[in-house]
């Protein structure tokens, strides 16, 4: 009987040992609730500031749950509803649900609203998440998804901090509802705390009593640490580094993607014919890439060609001579390393050559659109006046993307902070068409790498791009995606049909008036509402496949002759311009004559700033690229007689490719 008596004694001895540690886990229970209380009310007051309410309101108790009501749309009755026991368990799941839509979330994210919201109020408050009232169509340059297109934003000026208000959507649920779900799983974890303190205070008793396991309890405690979980797209290399990547030396030189690498092993590891084992049956497409051959781009290399296609669609000396200054400014503000900015003010420090770009950070997105003009010049790394701008800036922008092996496909991703998916789209696009216009071996892994990028970033329910991968899309970020994948597909890259009939089905979703317009996000009612948009989806239709007798594609040429130019909205008339050339008739003349006039009036032809272009209050994306942005969209436009052959002129010539 004595051999029981060691261990009341010693129960005794600890009890107040026990006490005293039950006491410290209290006071520990204590702080962090303070701090998740803490945490939880900033993210809440970001949150209700993001849908335009007062962020104070999240100190109330009350009241933030009326203004959560007010923000999800729900009566405000429903206040009694989240006073009675268990009703309101059922009212926070509702709410949270109905928050994460709010601000473009899928259901997912309102479980965890639910299930975390000490995790997910934070990040739905000082995220990239947008309240959906508040989301205007549009685009930014460079510049992230994420809109019209930031390319550069190009998309993303309209929507220029998308990123954040995702993130800021993931957290009100929690101030709203404080105590329910987040009281469950702290305690869930000071009782295990608890328990470790307890399992410790009891070693000394097992230790006197000869327990043999006791030396193996201590190194175990390290299990409960908590990890990050893995992330879902595995880096192959070392986290890239946000700095500008310097390239000294020309593109035969250049490592795009391991600097040890010789040039001509520039391409991301990647197998275009493994790639295109993997894809669908064609006849599992529905949706067809027309008039898809390298050919396509001939039309800027061959100088005759060139010539007769800038008179038959309405080009002239002037315009033209327009293009030339524009691509000398544009030489003139490289960076030493090959790269391009926004903020241009870094290369020439000239005063006079103002409107800075305040998207410095987005150089993948401004290296690939000043890279576009020239392509669509016929300048290549091969040829041309500018063949060693070219050159230098296709070396920076491969050796600047991100590898990585998602799903075991090899990647490289160009999305950056400032540009998102904008960025992502036109370096996709300037390596395609730099690509199908030379063939050059070097490009291709590159080109893929970015082609895989985009079809796994499509959001896999509704077929669209954003901001960030697999975000639900809106129009402007899905336009800038369609035409990479054409242009990919023009040199013979690989593109899935899944990908195709995704893109068909988004904008099915966003289209009203049988397919002569489109909304941001969702149809709208009238050409009025985003007209910009109208122009993307309408130009995206075409390359997807509907024919020039289509209602859509006519009734939607309507549509844009009668809005005109835009001297306020270059990157309307961007598009508008691509869609109405595609189109031709009278409609096409009228609009062509005043915009490239216009245009070529407007180019500076003083100093620093000669052969540039810098409007006022010229709509989505001018404030966030800037002068750069602003001329390269300029020069586009002016290159739009030969940059395509067309698509509608010879029924013989089109050719019709299924994916």
């Amino acid at each position: 009987m004595n051999i029981f008596q060691p261990s009341a004694l010693f129960a005794q001895q600890d009890m107040g040992t026990a006490f005293a540690a039950a006491g410290a886990v209290f006071v520990v229970f204590f702080l962090v609730m303070m701090a998740l209380n803490l945490l939880i009310i900033v993210g809440l007051w970001k949150v209700f500031s993001k849908a335009g309410k007062p962020g104070w309101a999240a100190l109330i108790p009350v009241y933030n749950l009326i203004v959560l009501l007010e923000i999800v749309k729900r009566p405000l009755w429903w206040v009694v509803l989240a006073m009675i026991p268990m009703v309101n368990l059922a009212v926070s799941i509702v709410l949270c649900l109905d928050l994460a839509k709010q601000f473009n979330k899928g259901p997912g994210f309102g479980i965890g609203l639910a299930l975390l919201p000490y995790v997910f109020v934070p990040m739905l408050g000082f995220g990239s998440a947008e309240y959906a009232d508040a989301v205007e169509a549009g685009m930014t340059p460079t510049g992230g998804s994420t809109p019209q297109a930031q390319p550069v934003r190009t998309a993303e000026a309209a929507e220029p901090d998308a990123e954040d208000a995702d993130l800021q959507r993931r957290f009100v649920l929690f101030q709203a509802v404080p105590a329910w779900m987040i009281s469950m799983v702290v305690h869930v974890l000071i009782l295990l705390a608890l328990a470790l303190v307890t399992i410790g205070v009891e070693e000394k008793v097992v230790n006197v009593l000869s327990a043999s396991s006791i030396g193996e309890e201590g190194p175990e405690i390290d299990e409960f640490s908590m990890e990050q979980p893995q992330e879902e797209m595995e880096q192959t290399e070392e986290e890239v580094t946000e700095e500008v990547v310097e390239v000294a030396e020309p593109i035969e030189d250049m490592q795009p993607l391991d600097l040890d690498t010789p040039l001509e092993m520039v391409s991301v590891p990647i197998s275009v014919v493994d790639m295109a084992s993997a894809m669908a049956p064609v006849a599992d497409s529905l949706q067809t890439l027309s008039a898809t051959t390298t050919s396509e781009l001939g039309s800027r290399s061959s100088a005759d060609v060139k010539k007769q296609m800038l008179r038959t669609y309405g080009g002239t000396e002037s315009s033209e001579a327009a293009v030339t200054k524009a691509l000398k400014w544009l030489e003139r503000h490289q960076l030493p390393n090959g790269a391009w900015t926004f903020a241009h003010q870094v290369v020439c420090r000239d005063p006079a050559c103002d409107h800075s770009g305040s998207h410095k950070e987005a150089v993948n997105g401004a290296t690939a659109l000043a890279l576009l003009p020239f392509l669509g010049a016929g300048q290549t790394q091969f040829t041309g006046e500018h063949k060693k701008t070219v050159e230098r800036g296709l070396a920076f922008l491969i050796a600047n993307g991100k590898p990585k092996s998602i799903g075991g496909l090899q990647c490289l991703d160009f999305t950056e902070k400032g540009g998102s998916m904008y960025s992502h789209g036109l370096a996709a696009i300037a390596l395609c068409e730099a690509y199908a216009m030379t063939e050059d071996s070097r490009l291709a892994g590159p080109a893929q790498g970015a082609l895989n990028f985009i079809m796994y970033a499509q959001d896999p329910r509704g077929g669209g791009w954003r901001y960030r991968p697999r975000q639900a899309g809106d129009t402007s970020a899905t336009g800038w995606q369609i035409m990479a994948l054409k242009s990919g597909y023009m040199g013979h890259l690989t593109v899935t049909p899944a990908s195709i009939r995704g893109s068909t089905l988004f904008l099915d979703s966003v289209q009203s008036d049988g397919g002569s317009l489109y909304g941001y996000t969702a149809p709208v009612a009238n050409r009025r509402s985003g007209r910009a948009c109208h122009a993307v989806g309408l130009l995206c239709r075409m390359y997807l496949g509907w024919d020039k007798d289509h209602p859509g594609i006519k009734k939607g040429v309507q549509h844009l002759s009668a809005i005109g130019v835009a001297k306020g909205d270059i990157y309307y008339n961007y598009y508008a311009a691509q869609v109405l050339r595609q189109y031709g008739g009278s409609e096409w003349e009228k609009f062509n004559t005043e915009l490239r006039d216009w245009l070529v009036a407007e180019q500076s032809d003083t100093g620093g700033t000669k052969g540039s272009w810098a409007f006022k209050n010229a709509g989505h994306g001018t404030e966030h690229g800037g002068r750069l942005y602003m001329t390269c969209m300029a020069t586009m436009i002016l290159e739009v007689y030969y940059r395509h052959m067309p698509l509608y002129a010879d029924k013989a010539a089109e050719e019709e490719f299924p994916l």
